[in-house]
C-alpha cells in the first residue's frame, strides 16, 4: 500500500487541525515518546470531517496529525500521583492504548505508559499503527505480579 508524504510546504503549511496549540508547542525535532515518529512522520493522508464554517460541507481528504496529553487514568485514585507523568503523544499511541484496554479487557482506569506502548506498538508512519496483543498482555501481567496496578 503506497502511503502519501507530506511534502515540505506541506508539512510547513500544516496548521494542527484540532490540536492547533499542542502542535505549535512541539518543536519541528519532537519525537513521540509512545513510537519514536517524528511530527512529520505523525501525519497521515485521510479523509477529513467537513467544515461548515470553511465552506466544507462534505468529508474530504486532508492531512491529519492528531496529539493527546495522555496521562494515568488511575491518577485521581491514587491521590493525583499516576505511574506516569501526562505526556503528549500522538494520536495512534493514543489509540493503540485504548485499543489495549478494550481488546485484552482492561480495566477502564489502566494506562499504559508511553514507554510500555512504545513495546508493543507497531509504529507505520504516515499511516495507522499497528499493535502486539500478546506483548501489550504481558506488559499488564507483569505490572499486577509486581503489584503495581490492580
Amino acid at each position: 500500500m503506497h502511503r502519501r508524504i507530506p511534502t515540505d510546504e506541506e508539512y510547513f503549511s500544516y496548521d494542527g487541525a484540532h490540536c492547533r496549540n499542542l502542535w505549535k508547542q512541539l518543536g519541528d525535532h519532537w519525537l513521540c515518546p509512545g513510537c519514536g515518529c517524528t511530527k512529520r512522520e505523525i501525519m497521515r493522508w485521510t479523509r477529513r470531517k467537513p467544515k461548515p464554517w470553511k465552506g466544507l460541507h462534505e468529508p474530504y481528504m486532508g492531512w491529519m496529525a492528531g496529539l493527546h496529553k495522555h496521562h494515568d487514568h488511575a491518577a485521581p485514585f491514587l491521590s493525583g500521583l499516576g505511574r506516569f507523568p501526562d505526556t503528549v503523544i500522538c494520536d495512534q499511541c493514543n489509540s493503540a492504548d485504548g485499543r489495549m484496554k478494550r481488546d485484552l479487557k482492561l480495566p477502564a482506569d489502566f494506562s499504559f505508559s508511553p514507554q510500555e506502548i512504545r513495546r508493543f506498538v507497531l509504529p507505520t508512519p504516515h499511516g495507522r499503527h499497528g499493535v502486539a496483543h500478546l506483548k501489550a498482555r504481558a506488559i499488564y501481567e507483569k505490572l499486577v505480579a509486581r503489584g503495581l496496578v490492580d
